[in-house]
């Protein structure tokens, strides 16, 4: 023998290869279209196509075509592996004839084994008990009185089957109807042969199979047994060897009946007689005359290679002699194994083989381990044609307990990513207590439902790769590709540490009370530093990451202790953080937390939206207040998109209830000391100041989203707010006009107590002003800001360098932009909405949708404009343009135009209720005899069960 043929594919013609390449042979493989790229033909000298045009798994069962290739090649044998064609006794005789030299037992065995009738009867022959069956293939009547006669369960078996295929169990005669016509069907399909015979059924056995050896010089031995009792539908999961448990009596009885069979018919070459034991009673089931899956533990326990005795003993050798077996007494077992099958079968989804790229494989090693492996490496397309096995891994020590703790930690260092396996299900399995104690049986898995109770790992290297490979070749959602640059570390700050008390420090001690009561007192304006929140979602699109906050969030606790808060949560930073940073913001409030125990955090917070965009129910504003406050959040102020007071005033008490700062909040928009729109005049503020007031705010803030309030009119307000409430007053305001620093000066001299400020890196623009330019600004004035300046500026160099990162999110506003005067659009909204008009190809009409969105809003009554009612108006602007409507078309083809979902939620009074009420013309276009809401939406919503949703 020179060369020889592997009529297999996988793993067992690797397996093969390998055994004639330590022999000196030369190989050749075959291979079917759609197995071109499996690893086993390109481990054989040579490889060619076999079963041109023909399906997968008919191009492997093609022996007409194996063979011509086997000629072709100059081969003078064939290995049949195990599968497919190898216990086809056609096929082995047409080699024979051929020639060719067959890599297994007698054609006779063949024809005895191949049947699992006349297997039985040869068991008879050779006086070894089998199961009780009957004498040859029946029908179903036979099948039928076959159960009468000894009872049920019986098992009903294809004549010429294995692997678990054409078997099935019946209990009662309506489960023998249905099993015998799957399983002669099944027969049919995967045999060839629908031939079918019944025996009796043994109830949870264990699965006891011996390994033999047979050369043509009449030697036969045994290599021990293996334990096959973990099966699943009757298909072999776990192999051990030997069997755990068995008395060295009974083990030796069962082994010496499969010697004593193999001797009565002169087999020759590898075989496996097959027993089920039960009751220290074992019956014959049948013989496997080829190569198992499983013989992996026995080599190993043996030290015999049982590949390349089969080659070996098909050129005539002698075991002993020539093989070097030793006699059957001296053959060893050495300590124990286990072997356990990687597949793609899914045990989510009922076993089914996953099909897809491998994107990573990572096998385990190690003393004792072995590895047979078949197509598994990353890059790899697992297809559906073909077995589902990837690789089998043995484990091996000198105790079967260590074997399967080896076995855990194998199964753990793999690394399969890109389809799923069914390696949880075998973790579960191994690290059950009935298998690790030998006691398993072939019901194991079918009556152990924990076994199915999965873990799921996170995968986290993989996500992260796939992330950043996505990033490098796609670049980031909204950012257009660009060179890639590398920036140096951000500078850190060197900053005068402080002792004096915080605001943090009076609330934790004292109250909220007493907060109020200390800024009431300061003589010194104070600060809310938004640099954490506001400042780069107005700049930057909200991206500012938790990492780059964590980097000088120290600093900024110990080095800017004179600040009233840092607003660094709510508003749009709850979105962006989960939709686009793939962060929890809840986890940022805890880091950031730990980082800050020192500084009051204030959060921007909807009244009766939360940090979404929708109303919700009561029950659910009210937890996230105390889940927030719980979590760090110190300062809520709460906003009403509309200024309406009773989407507000439930927020207001649970804020109060948990002990935290209640900063009720009053948007403004219009001017008012603007005569022409009376609408939102100092009256109209002084009003609502008072009735928050009542409600119980500990602050009132001002919050001028668009900054379009202007100095004469901020020191009017203020002044008239002062001497109508008795509350501390917060003023916001964005510096996208340019006049933020004035705004603030003229507000600082009515005496308001606090403002909104950012550092100067990412202040001005659509963001806030400056606080180092407004510390400059009222220096050696009457009133200071409280701010340690020389800290600041160390702080700001930080993230003047950390700014660089966001490049791309840079809003493009490099000027003030008074226009903001007339279209009033929110600080955060402008960017936005300039992205969503680019987005629907507006980009060049911009300054139509600007003008639009004036338009619009008095269409709607001059409403307050803040998310998410700002975003209503900017939806009905980019519709208006993009369909050419004109206000008079509006009201001319109303009926007929399919508006903007947020724009009927608006009218439907989902947002609240606006100043004055909706437009009764344009909300009956818009609604469309819809009937619209005239309380609070919250009060319709059901309370949220949240033990059902957890």
């Amino acid at each position: 023998m020179k060369k020889l043929l592997v009529a297999n594919r996988g793993e067992i013609a690797i397996r093969v290869f390998r055994a004639c390449n330590e022999l000196g042979l030369s190989t050749v493989a075959i291979y079917a279209k759609e197995d071109e790229y499996s690893v086993h033909r390109f481990k054989a000298d040579e490889a060619y196509l076999v079963g041109q045009g023909k399906k997968p798994i008919d191009a492997y069962l093609d022996a007409d075509d194996i063979i011509r290739i086997a000629l072709d090649a100059g081969a003078d044998a064939i290995h049949p592996g195990y599968g497919l064609l190898s216990e086809n006794l056609e096929f082995a005789t047409k080699v024979r004839e051929a020639g060719l030299v067959f890599v297994g037992p007698d054609l006779k065995h063949l024809d005895i084994f191949g049947d699992k009738i006349k297997a039985k009867k040869a068991a008879d022959l050779a006086q070894i008990q089998g199961i009780p069956g009957t004498d040859g293939a029946v029908d179903l009547d036979g099948a039928l009185a076959f159960a009468e006669s000894y009872g049920y369960p019986v098992m009903i078996k294809a004549a010429l089957g294995g692997g678990g295929r054409g078997m099935r169990v019946a209990r009662n005669d309506e489960e023998m109807r249905d099993g015998y016509a799957r399983a002669k069907s099944e027969a049919q399909t995967a045999f060839g042969s629908a031939e079918i015979y019944v025996e009796k059924y043994i109830e949870n056995p264990k699965h006891i199979e011996v390994q033999i050896l047979g050369d043509t010089h009449g030697n036969i031995v045994h290599l021990h047994e293996r334990d096959c009792s973990v099966q699943r539908r009757n298909q072999k999961v776990i192999e051990i060897a030997p069997a755990v448990g068995l008395r060295p009596e009974f083990r030796e009885e069962i082994c010496q009946a499969a010697v004593q069979l193999c001797k009565a018919v002169g087999y020759v070459n590898a075989g496996t007689v097959e027993f089920l034991v039960k009751d220290e009673e074992f019956y014959f089931i049948e013989v496997n005359p080829r190569v198992q899956v499983e013989h992996t533990v026995t080599e190993m326990i043996t030290g015999v290679d049982i590949v390349i005795a089969q080659i070996l003993i098909a050129q005539g050798k002698d075991i002993h002699r020539d093989i070097k077996i030793p006699a059957q007494e001296e053959i060893p077992c050495l300590g124990a194994a286990l072997q356990c099958r990687i597949t793609t079968e899914d045990p989510e989804n009922n076993f089914l083989p996953d099909t897809g790229k491998i994107n990573t494989y990572r096998s385990p090693g190690g003393f004792g381990v072995r590895l047979d492996v078949g197509n598994a490496y990353a890059g790899y397309e697992v297809t559906p044609y073909f077995d589902s096995l990837l690789v089998k891994v043995c484990t091996h020590a000198t105790n079967f307990e260590d074997a399967v703790h080896k076995m855990q930690r194998v199964l753990r260092e793999f690394r399969i990513r890109g389809v799923k396996t069914n390696i949880p299900f075998l973790e579960n399995v191994i690290e059950d207590e009935q298998f690790t104690s030998g006691q398993a049986t072939t019901t194991f898995i079918d009556t152990t439902p924990q076994l199915f109770n999965f873990s799921h790992k996170r995968n986290r290297g993989t996500k992260i790769l796939k992330y950043i490979s996505n990033i490098t070749v796609n670049g980031f959602p909204g950012i257009d590709k660009t060179e890639k640059r590398y920036f140096d570390q951000a500078r850190q700050p060197k900053i005068e540490q402080s002792d004096r008390p915080t605001t943090k420090h009076i609330l934790d001690k004292e109250g909220a009370e007493a907060v109020v009561d200390f800024v009431k007192a300061s003589d010194e304006v104070l600060l809310t530093d938004t640099t954490f929140r506001d400042a780069h979602q107005s700049l930057l699109a909200t991206r500012l990451r938790l990492q780059d906050m964590k980097g000088i969030a120290t600093a900024v606790d110990q080095g800017l202790s004179d600040l009233f808060s840092v607003e660094m949560w709510g508003g749009a930073t709850f979105d962006v953080a989960y939709r686009f940073l793939n962060e929890s913001p809840w986890y940022r409030l805890r880091k950031l937390r730990e980082q800050m125990p020192n500084t009051l955090f204030q959060m921007l917070f909807r009244g009766s939206n939360a940090v979404g965009y929708q109303n919700y129910p009561d029950n659910v504003i009210q937890e996230f207040i105390r889940k927030a406050a719980a979590e760090g959040i110190d300062v809520f102020r709460i906003f009403d998109s509309l200024n309406w007071l009773p989407q507000m005033e439930k927020s207001i008490q649970t804020v109060r209830d948990t002990g935290k700062i209640a900063e009720a909040t009053i948007c403004y928009t219009g001017d008012i000391l603007d005569k022409t729109r009376p609408k939102y005049d100092i009256k109209y503020y002084k009003d609502l100041a008072r009735e928050l007031e009542a409600t119980g705010a500990h602050i009132l803030a001002i919050k001028d989203m668009a900054g379009v309030l202007k100095p004469q009119a901020a020191y009017a307000l203020i002044s008239e707010l002062k001497e109508t409430v008795d509350l501390p007053i917060h003023l916001h305001t964005h510096d996208t006009a340019g006049n933020g620093i004035i705004t603030y000066s003229g507000a600082i001299k009515a005496g308001v107590d606090i403002v909104d400020v950012a550092t100067a890196s990412l202040a001005g623009g659509t963001s806030q002003p400056s606080m180092q330019s407004l510390y400059y600004a009222l220096e050696h004035g009457g009133r200071h800001a409280a701010l340690n300046i020389a800290n600041a500026e160390q702080i700001d160099h930080y993230w003047e360098d950390t700014r660089r990162y966001y490049a791309p999110f840079e809003a493009g506003i490099t000027s003030p932009k008074t226009e903001v005067y007339r279209h009033e659009m929110p600080g955060g909204q402008y960017t936005n909405l300039k992205a969503q008009a680019a987005a629907v190809g507006l980009e060049a009409r911009f300054d139509e949708v600007k003008a639009m969105y004036s338009k619009v809003n008095m269409m709607f009554g001059d409403i307050i404009k803040v998310t998410p009612s700002s975003k209503v108006v900017g939806d009905m602007a980019l519709f208006m343009v993009q369909n050419d409507l004109t206000e008079e078309d509006v009201y001319a083809k109303g009926e007929e135009l399919n508006f903007p979902e947020s724009v009927v939620s608006f009218f439907r009074g989902d947002l609240g209720q606006p100043v004055g009420g909706f437009p009764e013309k344009l909300q009956s276009l818009i609604l469309k005899n819809k009937k619209a809401l005239t309380d609070r939406p919250g009060l319709h919503a059901p309370a949220v069960d949240f033990a059902q949703v957890q």
